[in-house]
C-alpha cells in the first residue's frame, strides 16, 4: 500500500503505520481490561504486549516461506516457534520482571500460564496470516491496476500514432491530384502507351495496379492486409524496376512455402525493397538484390539484402520507414514479431518474422 514511496521513505512510513497500529491496539485492549479489573495499568499493558508482537512478526517471517518450505517442514516450525517462544515468554513473565517488581499475573500456576501462551500465540499467527492474505491481495490489485493502466497508455498511444498517420496521409493526398483521377489517367496513357511500345504500357498498367494498392490500403481499419496482395504488389514493384534498370539489374526473389492466412501491414516490404532499389547498386552479379519470403502457417519470414552505393551527398537514408513501420508492428503484433537490420559498410541486411 506503500509502494508509491521510494525506498527510505516506504520504510519509514511502514514503520510509523506498524507503531501507530500497535499503540492503538494496546490502548483499546488497556481499556478493556482495566473496566474488568482497575488495577491493571498501562506499564502492564505494555509489557504484555512485546511477547505478544515477537509471535507477530516471528510468525510473519515463517508464512512467507511456507510454499518453499513444504507442509512437513512448515509444521514443524509452527510447533517449534510456539515452543522457544512460550519458554521466552514463561523467562519474561515469571524471571526477568519479577526482578524489576513487576507482575503481570497473578497466578503462577503453569496450566494458566500454558492455556494464555496457546490462545495468545494463536490469536497473533491468525493476525499474521490475515494480514499477509491481506497485504498479498491488495499487492496484487495495485500490480493489475498498473499492468491496466500501462495497457490503456499503450492502446491510446497506438490510437494516437494511427490517427496522426491518417492525418498525415490525408494531408499528402490533399495535397496532391486526386488519386482516382490520378489512377485513371494512367489508365488512359496505358491505353496509348500501347500503340507505341508494348514495354512501356506495360509499366504504366503496372504502376497503376501498385497505386491503385497503395489508395486501397488507407480505406483498411485494420491496418492490416492480406500477405497475397503485398506478395503481388511487390512483385509488380520489382517488375518496373527490371524494366527502369533493364539488363543492369540484377535480382534474385524467391518465395517459399504455401500462404495460409497471414497477414501483414500493408506495403511493409514494398517499403524495404523500394529503399534497397534507392540505395543499392543493382549492377554487381556476385552481390545481387536477394529477397527471399520463406512462409509457414501462421508465419511470415522476410528477408532483403542489398549491396550499397557509394554514398552521394544528395542521396541519404533517414531510416524514417524502418522506424515508422517498426511503430506500425508494435501497434499491431506487439510481442509477436521479429525485426533486425544490420547496416554494415558495403551492406544493407533487413529480416523481418511476423507470427500471426
Amino acid at each position: 500500500m506503500l509502494s508509491f514511496l521510494p525506498g527510505e521513505n516506504k520504510r519509514l512510513a511502514t514503520v510509523l503505520v506498524h507503531g501507530s497500529f500497535w499503540i492503538a491496539y494496546t490502548g483499546i485492549t488497556y481499556f478493556a481490561n482495566y473496566i474488568a479489573d482497575p488495577s491493571v495499568t498501562i506499564l502492564g499493558a505494555v509489557l504484555y504486549m512485546i511477547p505478544l508482537l515477537g509471535v507477530f512478526y516471528l510468525s510473519l517471517y515463517w508464512i512467507a516461506r511456507y510454499r518453499k518450505m513444504g507442509s512437513v517442514l512448515s509444521g514443524i516450525t509452527f510447533v517449534g516457534t510456539f515452543v522457544i517462544l512460550g519458554l521466552i515468554t514463561y523467562g519474561y513473565v515469571y524471571k526477568a520482571l519479577p526482578t524489576a517488581n513487576l507482575k503481570l499475573f497473578k497466578t503462577t500456576e503453569l496450566r494458566h500460564f500454558i492455556k494464555y501462551t496457546i490462545l495468545g500465540y494463536i490469536q497473533f499467527y491468525a493476525y499474521a496470516l490475515l494480514y499477509y492474505v491481506g497485504n498479498g491481495l491488495v499487492r496484487k490489485e495495485r500490480e493489475l491496476r498498473i499492468l491496466q493502466e500501462e495497457k490503456y497508455i499503450k492502446e491510446l498511444e497506438n490510437a494516437r500514432l494511427k490517427e496522426q498517420e491518417l492525418k498525415m496521409q490525408y494531408a499528402f493526398l490533399r495535397a496532391q491530384v486526386n488519386p482516382h483521377f490520378l489512377h485513371n489517367s494512367l489508365n488512359t496513357i496505358f491505353s496509348k502507351a500501347q500503340e507505341y511500345s508494348d514495354e512501356l504500357a506495360e509499366c504504366i498498367s503496372k504502376l497503376a495496379q501498385m497505386m491503385r494498392y497503395s489508395f486501397e490500403t488507407l480505406e483498411y481499419e485494420t491496418d492490416i492486409v492480406p500477405l497475397e496482395k503485398e506478395l503481388r504488389n511487390l512483385k509488380l514493384l520489382i517488375d518496373i524496376n527490371n524494366i527502369r534498370f533493364a539488363e543492369e539489374s540484377v535480382i534474385n526473389y524467391t518465395v517459399e512455402g504455401e500462404i495460409d492466412d497471414q497477414v501483414v501491414p500493408p506495403l511493409s516490404m514494398i517499403t524495404i525493397v523500394e529503399n534497397a532499389f534507392k540505395y543499392g547498386d543493382l549492377t554487381d552479379s556476385n552481390n545481387p538484390l536477394s529477397i527471399r519470403v520463406h512462409l509457414r502457417p501462421r508465419q511470415t519470414y522476410f528477408y532483403c539484402k542489398n549491396k550499397k552505393r557509394p554514398r552521394e551527398p544528395n542521396l541519404t537514408s533517414t531510416n524514417f520507414g524502418i522506424a515508422n513501420l517498426r511503430k506500425r508492428l508494435d501497434a499491431l503484433f506487439p510481442n509477436k514479431y521479429q525485426m533486425k537490420t544490420e547496416d554494415e559498410d558495403d551492406f544493407f541486411k533487413f529480416e523481418l518474422t511476423i507470427n500471426n
